[in-house]
């Protein structure tokens, strides 16, 4: 058995895209993630915000629009042949830079958005072999012994970088690491259409300590891989511990009644107890299978509790 090492993670700064830590050099035109502060292909100090880059060449265009209106302005009023005509041009072409203003200034977020995805395309190459380079680099500090920043840097790429090959990498990094309730974690990032059992393992860690992060697409994940999950070691275990996660929300007891019927029987008291109080209050449950499963579990093991009881004269 492994031994898994105590870590300190530093906590993943989300932003509202995902390109926002994404950086460009000015000189060379090499993409990195990593927040570096120079660029490590040619290493000068050149390094931009992506977003920068295409906002800079947005104003440029803006101001070319803005630059073609004055000239046909100073064009028109030079061609002028009266004062009358002057004022009427003069009147008219202010009006007409005003609306471009006012135009380009509420359309610039979508605009910009254009922008971006025009610099994606151009330099679709670059982007990729530059996430390949970052990649690279997060192995070779792995390699080096620094298992902590290595998954941080990959963590960093998987914002951008969709593949399973990184995910598995992710998560063996983190199996090798004691995971604790105050840690920065993430699952639905992680999640793959294939089953994995590294990633079974890992789900199974986060249903003990961090509940909260299984969501619908881990419980939609968990039940299309139930039957290879329970062939591992500690298979049905993982599976009582999604149950109890599943326990959590009532939603997840609507949505999942049969992953807790077929479990419901193994949750530790305290989380049975939850489910109990859950079925008894909830009308969408308060009778199918689910229901039944939950009733004939109390009256066989916990009929006479006091803890049950105790809910029971609450609710009268």
């Amino acid at each position: 058995m492994i031994k898994k090492q105590p870590v300190l993670l530093a906590p993943y700064i989300k932003t509202r895209f995902p390109y926002d830590k994404l950086k460009i050099c000015r000189s060379c035109n090499h993409f990195t993630v990593l927040g570096e502060e120079k660029c490590p292909i040619c290493g000068k100090s050149a390094l931009q915000q992506v977003e920068k880059r295409a906002a800079s060449k947005l104003r440029r265009s803006l101001w070319g629009s803005r630059t073609i209106v004055l000239l046909l302005l100073a064009f028109g009023l030079i061609m002028s042949q009266s004062t009358m005509q002057t004022i009427w041009l003069a009147l008219g072409g202010t009006s007409l830079l005003a609306l471009l203003w006012t135009m380009q200034r509420r359309s610039t977020p979508a605009l910009l958005q254009i922008e971006l995805d025009k610099l994606f395309r151009k330099e679709a190459y670059s982007l990729i072999t530059g996430l390949a380079h970052d990649r690279e680099m997060a192995i070779s500090v792995f390699h080096g012994g620094n298992k902590t920043l290595a998954y941080e840097m990959l963590r960093e790429i998987g914002a951008l970088v969709h593949t399973d090959q990184l995910r598995i990498e992710q998560i063996l990094l983190l199996q090798s690491f004691v995971l604790r309730k105050d840690m920065d974690l993430m699952l639905d990032p992680l999640l793959m259409d294939q089953f994995d059992p590294d990633l079974v393992e890992y789900i199974g860690e986060l249903a003990k300590i961090r509940r909260d992060l299984l969501k619908e697409n881990t419980f939609r994940y968990v039940l299309l891989h139930e039957s290879h999950i329970l062939k591992m070691e500690h298979g049905e275990s993982i599976l009582v511990n999604v149950t109890s996660a599943a326990v959590r929300l009532k939603r997840y007891m609507v949505l999942y009644p049969y992953l807790i019927v077929r479990y419901a029987r193994k949750l530790p008291k305290d989380r049975f107890l939850r489910l109990y109080r859950m079925v008894q209050s909830n009308a969408q449950t308060s009778n199918g299978p689910l229901y039944e499963e939950v009733m004939a579990i109390y009256n066989e093991k916990y009929k006479f509790d006091e803890d049950f009881q105790l809910g029971k004269r609450n609710r009268d």
